[in-house]
């Protein structure tokens, strides 16, 4: 008879996360990882397989909550302008807070792994697709409501927003001030508005 796993398979996800998000793929080894969640080695590879798999595991489970926190972010604004604003004031809280500043994990393994990874670069594309056409949906809704330009192309402007939140992600791990990225972010309104 087998024996039941004796850990939270989300958990452990979520610390195996946080290991990655810390150090990176390639400079997180297993150990590590054991580490982190607290279950042997053994355990994790028959509970996730691989590293590799761990890993995709735990990137899944991220993509999956950010898009779910992008949709909320603009299902709770009254127009579009003012759901944008609430998406840039997000990033610009998470990229230039006190501690160690991260920066976004899709974004930082789109650095490390996409280059050479098909699996991974097909994923992250995938997530980009989404995430541009919840933007997209955002800013359609700001034109209709007159919050933003009306002859926006939504589609490319998602494209631009996007651009814009990914770079203000790795300029926080560079050390931008609030300020700057307070800027930056008016500066893209002034663009759509």
């Amino acid at each position: 008879m087998a024996r039941p796993r004796e850990f939270d398979i989300e958990e452990v996800l979520t610390k195996a996360l946080d290991a990655f998000w810390l150090h990176g793929y390639d400079a997180t080894s297993m150990s590590d990882l054991e580490e982190a969640t607290g279950i042997a080695k053994g355990s994790l590879y028959k509970g996730y397989g691989d590293k590799k798999s761990l890993f995709t595991q735990a990137l899944d489970s991220y993509l999956s909550q950010a898009n779910a926190g992008l949709k909320e972010a603009a299902a709770s604004s009254d127009s579009g302008r003012q759901a944008l604003e609430k998406i840039f004031s997000g990033v610009i809280e998470m990229s230039t807070g006190a501690g160690v500043r991260r920066g976004c994990f899709s974004v930082n393994t789109s650095v490390e792994l996409a280059p050479h990874d098909a699996d991974v670069r097909n994923r992250l594309r995938k997530n980009t697709r989404q995430k541009e056409k919840t933007i997209a949906g955002i800013l359609s809704r700001g034109i209709a409501d007159g919050s933003l330009r009306e002859n926006l192309n939504p589609e490319i402007s998602a494209s631009f927003v996007t651009t814009v939140l990914n770079g203000l992600q790795v300029r926080g791990k560079l050390g931008m001030t609030e300020q700057q990225a307070n800027e930056t972010v008016a500066m893209a309104i002034a663009v759509l508005t």
